[in-house]
């Protein structure tokens, strides 16, 4: 949150970490094979009702990018994506999911760069970011993006596997982006619930003025992960047993703050910091395929609070401290979370469909306008996805997700037409209703939306 500055640095750091390389000859005269997909695209969506607050960007172009082939006897993959916000200052979001250098033979893989970690496939479904980024581009987008650093996968036995990632930098997540100028907390993306503007002090309303303290960068992105992934397989690969653990940076940057009356007596100064929290995120996942259906249930913890190799305890405290004073508090909630899920996938061709279930099994107090992170998304949820081709060229999706605990409903629908090979029109729509205060959606229970994009494929 609050890293503009810095995010306009990171995709140059993603690119040296992908060359990384010493020993290895990447010579492009080498290079072979190489193919380049995407699509430009012109995105509207308009609101079916209003929010209290709002930003202004409805229309964007949008340009999605995927880049593949071989350097040397390595294969390459990239992956980004650009918003250009049209009649806004022409402002601009980007997100890179995946960009690495891969060797395998028949008995290992490994690669370098960022990459998703395919190690919770639950995980994307129900718009978690605890293991990989969420990209951010839609409230209820479930693209990712992947961690930077080295992968390793080796084949121990043909029923036996071992998976390794370790790296020494972090890039966050880059989306929604967020800004502080002339004291106003704003943001590019369209759906970002915004700060406190004032506060109460003796009866009067007094506005707030946010400053973010900048940190130097080696405080953001120099930060180490290591995790490791063991799975076994039996009935000729249909079944599978895994079990995960990995510490590494939160994917969003925390801010600590402390506030103080400005010498003109008519605003409170906010001064935000940037804090980078470890967490340690670790699991256990079934998987069974029968036929053309497969099931899969985890049970999966994130914990906030777990460290590893050295400890500096004043620097911890001083993260996690408790601000308070006569105009607000803030209490940091660094709540470890539980889940367990269970899904059941099936892929007939013509249609694909899915049931799905998640339970938090672990206590929360992070409340939805927490100032260091939002609350769970989930207490108890059930969720069914179906999408039907009707030709080649027209397909319709339909996926409702509804919070049991919390009454939470989440629709989203949308048709896809291709009158052409290069050429597809999309329409659709998400729905929110949230009735619960403390609800993580209820924040943006005024967002329902219909949506439209006109695509040329390449």
């Amino acid at each position: 949150m609050y890293m503009n500055k810095i995010f306009k640095i990171l995709p140059s750091l993603v690119i040296l970490s992908t060359y990384g390389f010493t020993s290895a000859d990447y010579s492009f005269s080498k290079t072979r094979e190489f193919s380049v997909m995407g699509a430009v695209s012109y995105e509207n969506f308009q609101r079916l009702n209003e929010p209290e607050k709002k930003t202004n960007f409805e229309d964007w172009t949008a340009l999605n990018v995927t880049i593949g082939g071989m350097i040397g006897e390595y294969d390459f993959h990239h992956e980004s994506a650009y918003r250009l916000y049209v009649n806004n200052d022409n402002t601009i979001n980007f997100s890179l999911p995946e960009t690495y250098l891969e060797y395998k033979d028949s008995g290992k893989r490994i690669s370098v760069g960022r990459q998703i970690l395919n190690w919770n496939e639950n995980e994307t479904y129900w718009l978690l970011d605890s293991l990989n980024h969420n990209q951010g581009f839609y409230l209820l987008g479930e693209k990712k993006e992947g961690l930077t650093g080295i992968q390793a996968d080796f084949r121990i036995t043909n029923h036996f596997n071992i998976s390794l990632f370790g790296s020494f930098l972090n890039i966050p997540s880059l989306n929604p982006s967020v800004s502080i100028e002339n004291g106003v907390v704003s943001s590019k993306s369209e759906w970002v619930r915004s700060t406190p503007e004032a506060t109460i002090l003796e009866g009067q309303t007094v506005p707030l003025y946010y400053v973010l303290n900048m940190p130097e960068i080696k405080d953001i992105v120099l930060k180490k992960s290591l995790g490791v992934r063991l799975a076994g397989t039996w009935d000729q690969g249909r079944s599978e047993f895994s079990g995960y653990l990995i510490y590494k940076p939160e994917n969003k940057v925390r801010m600590n703050a402390e506030a103080f009356m400005a010498e003109s007596l008519d605003r409170i100064n906010v001064i935000a910091n940037p804090i980078v929290n470890h967490h340690v995120v670790y699991g256990l996942q079934y998987k069974q395929n029968l036929g053309d259906v497969k099931l899969v249930a985890g049970f999966d913890i994130n914990d906030p609070n777990a460290n590893l190799g050295d400890l500096d305890i004043l620097s911890l405290q001083e993260d996690r401290k408790v601000f308070e004073s006569e105009y607000f508090t803030v209490k940091p909630s660094y709540d470890r979370e539980s889940y367990f899920h269970l899904t059941g996938n099936m892929n007939r061709g013509n249609y694909m469909a899915s049931l799905n279930f998640i339970e938090l099994l672990s206590e929360n107090e992070r409340a939805s306008d927490d100032f260091y992170s939002d609350t769970v998304k989930w207490k108890r949820a059930i969720g069914s996805r179906i999408r039907y081709y009707i030709d080649d060229n027209f397909n319709v999706m339909g996926d409702y997700k509804y919070d049991i605990a919390r009454k939470d409903h989440i629709l989203k629908s949308e048709a896809t037409y291709l009158p052409f090979r290069s050429l597809a029109i999309n329409i659709g729509m998400e729905l929110i209703k949230s009735p619960a205060d403390n609800s993580y959606w209820s924040s943006y229970r005024a967002n329902d939306t219909v949506y439209s994009s006109l695509k040329y494929l390449f």
